[in-house]
């Protein structure tokens, strides 16, 4: 199932994480979101799911053909759920994962996992803090609800109907201060020095 699979990752620019703000500076910011995304990428492509990036920020665009994966651009910024629509749009009928960038811990077979239980229906794999690190389906009409405490609203709008996908590598994300010290302390994020 996973080689008919397209993963989307939405990027909105690598110049955001501004929680982060009082931890590290704009530099670090923008090279880890950089660093993150390409993790996230490179799982995908390793659980052999052709790779879509969502965006429209011309340097991500430049990022995403450099590395060889596929552009849906979008006219202007309108947020994580339009994103995620517009991507699925351009699926089509096709299966389909939205999974997040800012998933240090993911691995190729969170994404095999996520994209296996995509024949069952949808599937929601949600993060530590109630948020929704990774959807999938098919079909272009699925109700996106992003924002804190997404996961609910996403199993709300869609009446119960979806696998719940569970697993370390999808529900470490990266949103707050504490998550980078943890994160770093895990080992996850190198030596510490971000």
């Amino acid at each position: 199932m996973a080689g008919s699979v397209r993963t989307l990752i939405p990027i909105r620019s690598f110049d955001g994480m501004t929680r982060l703000s009082g931890w590290l500076d704009s530099v670090d910011r923008t090279e880890l979101a950089r660093d993150l995304s390409g993790r996230t990428a490179r799982a995908a492509f390793e659980a052999n799911t052709a790779v879509s990036v969502v965006t429209a920020d011309s340097e991500v665009q430049r990022w995403a053909d450099a590395s060889g994966y596929d552009v849906i651009a979008e006219q202007a910024p309108r947020g994580l759920n339009a994103a995620a629509a517009t991507g699925i749009q351009e699926v089509g009928d096709a299966p389909w994962l939205v999974v997040h960038a800012d998933l240090p811990a993911i691995g190729a077979d969170d994404v095999r996992a996520a994209a296996e239980k995509i024949e069952a229906g949808y599937v929601l794999a949600p993060s530590h803090d109630g948020g929704t690190s990774l959807i999938g389906g098919t079909g272009s009409d699925f109700p996106f609800r992003y924002g804190p405490g997404s996961f609910r609203r996403h199993l709300a709008a869609i009446r119960g109907a979806a696998a719940i996908l569970v697993r370390p590598g999808l529900a470490l994300d990266l949103d707050h201060p504490w998550d980078l010290e943890a994160l770093q302390r895990l080992g996850y994020l190198g030596d510490g020095n971000r």
